[in-house]
């Protein structure tokens, strides 16, 4: 069951995905526009850690911000709900906003990733 804390939590998660899919979409189109026929994002890529990001600062300073500050919601969550299946509500989370919910599981994943797991 979710309390109003955890409802805040993931309304802010939602507006926080907004921006992030924003920008990673633009970043996307100007990219794809630059480079045709090369990939965008690395799927080998590891997902984030509670490190600081200063590549990411330097090269993305919004989004990096989003993304850590996603991070922090997602431990938040898994705090006050370590019981809750997170896999279910990250995909939740993802679909507030259903024209996009692709782009928000991808960056709910790698900004969540190893919350909630084995190894949180």
């Amino acid at each position: 069951m979710h309390s109003a804390s955890d409802d805040s939590l993931e309304a802010a998660a939602d507006a926080l995905l907004r921006v992030i899919v924003r920008d990673d979409r633009e970043r996307f189109a100007a990219r794809l526009a630059a480079f045709r026929g090369r990939p965008y994002m690395d799927p080998g890529k590891p997902g984030a850690t509670d490190a600081l990001d200063v590549a990411g600062l330097a090269a993305d300073p919004i989004g990096t911000a989003c993304r850590a500050e996603l991070r922090r919601i997602g431990h938040a969550l898994h705090a006050t709900s370590p019981d809750e299946d997170f896999v279910a509500l990250s995909v939740e989370i993802a679909e507030m906003d259903p024209t996009h919910a692709d782009w928000r599981a991808m960056a709910l994943e790698t900004a969540w990733a190893g919350i909630g797991g084995p190894s949180a």
